[in-house]
């Protein structure tokens, strides 16, 4: 688009029409990144909340796993398996230029798979956040709670599984190393390596691999089951 929008520029300037010579063809294009700015973030003002669009399965089991309830209410009434979870403000989120717009695609997309920007609330608690009755602290406290309730590490575990064996076609290995961390806190959680596939696959948490091979094969299940 930039590219695009300075060689219109110099087009104008060469055409005589309303462009001074005397003008940086770098103002019209700081007009232009100005121009889309403001038409991106009216776009992001009227978009629908709820979670991301191509938010893994396992992502949602993870969310679910850990408040099978309301996050913030603790109550089960009103919960829609399609529409319970939102998005909460990335702290670490940076403004992109519109050179780096692949980046703020990407950032998105690793919004719909970061667990810890999302969170699960009923319908009424919901209506509440999109009336902006919920601050974001309140939001960011009941979330990191989840990961301190009983048995957390077992769904990171499982879900951390999900990762390793080619859920997602690239790792990120903050995210897994974040989730590597619960489970190993846990010392219920075996962390050890373990075999799947009749010794055909095994699969090493605390390093964030998998091998393939033959390998000694007592259980076809991880430990966290």
């Amino acid at each position: 688009m930039e590219a695009i929008a300075g060689h219109l520029t110099l087009r104008v300037k060469d055409w005589g029409l309303d462009a001074s010579h005397d003008d940086p063809i770098s103002k019209e294009l700081q007009r232009m990144e100005t121009l889309w700015r403001r038409a991106r973030d009216e776009a992001d003002r009227g978009a629908a909340p709820g979670a991301p669009q191509g938010t893994p399965e396992y992502t949602r089991d993870l969310l679910r796993g850990l408040s099978p309830a309301c996050s913030v209410c603790d109550k089960t009434r009103e919960l829609d398996r399609l529409h319970d979870i939102i998005v909460l403000k990335d702290p670490h989120q940076k403004k992109f230029p519109i050179t780096a717009l692949r980046r703020r695609i990407r950032h998105r997309r690793l919004q719909a798979s970061n667990p810890w920007l999302l969170l699960r609330l009923c319908r009424s608690c919901r209506r509440r956040h999109d009336a902006g009755e919920f601050t974001d602290q309140e939001l960011r406290q009941a979330r990191l709670a989840l990961d301190k309730r009983p048995g957390a590490a077992r769904h990171y575990a499982a879900y951390l599984d999900h990762i390793l064996l080619g859920a997602e076609p690239v790792i990120d290995m903050n995210i897994a190393g974040s989730a590597l961390a619960i489970v190993k806190a846990d010392p219920e959680i075996d962390t050890s390596p373990y075999v799947l596939g009749h010794g055909a696959i095994k699969v090493d948490r605390t390093n964030g691999s998998v091998q393939w091979g033959q390998y000694p094969c007592e259980d076809e299940h991880p430990p966290t089951g």
